[in-house]
């Protein structure tokens, strides 16, 4: 799963070869017209679904069970969770974000 939210963390880029297309990678980040918490199989941090304090750039992927793959642009940054209560989520990522240091 890391691997996975690291190949869309680097624009579908993996060790210098373009496996998934730039402009695909950015697709799944905007939301479709008929859910504003949905893109193209990626969940985007807006709507309903939205994280409170956690920035609307910050998209996942939610699967059964409570496993998650968190892209976070903003912070360079993918989480991934196993079994994690689905509505801890949002808590999750923003407690990783908080123990991140910024200058």
């Amino acid at each position: 799963h890391a691997r996975f939210g690291l190949l869309f963390l680097r624009n579908g880029n993996w060790k210098g070869r373009q496996l998934i297309s730039q402009e695909w990678v950015n697709s799944v980040q905007k939301s479709s017209k008929a859910n504003q918490s949905y893109g193209y199989m990626w969940w985007v941090n807006r709507g309903e679904r939205h994280w409170e304090n956690v920035s609307e750039s910050v998209y996942y992927a939610a699967g059964f069970g409570g496993n998650f793959i968190v892209i976070d642009k903003e912070n360079d940054l993918v989480i991934v969770t196993r079994w994690l209560q689905p509505s801890k989520i949002g808590e999750m990522v923003k407690l990783v974000q908080d123990s991140i240091l910024k200058d």
